[in-house]
């Protein structure tokens, strides 16, 4: 794992219980949050080293960043 891959992990891991940290992605990654949650559920894709608890919670982070919106805000149907 790269160190970029790393930072990206670590940030994951500790934004994931406060819904991902969006609005701190570009500043910090200099990408929008959509494609920060792509390289990350394809890190977690490639790397079986990750702790597979963590893995599945940020799987499912990812899968939930990564739905429609219209699926994310069932108000929005």
């Amino acid at each position: 794992m790269t160190k970029d891959e790393l930072t990206m992990l670590d940030f994951a891991v500790k934004w994931a219980p406060f819904g991902g940290g969006d609005e701190h992605i570009l500043p910090e990654f200099g990408v929008y949050p959509t494609v920060f949650y792509r390289r990350l559920h394809r890190l977690l894709t490639h790397h079986p080293t990750v702790n597979d608890s963590v893995r599945r919670r940020l799987d499912e982070l990812c899968t939930l960043k990564l739905a429609p919106i219209a699926d994310r805000h069932p108000v929005l149907r």
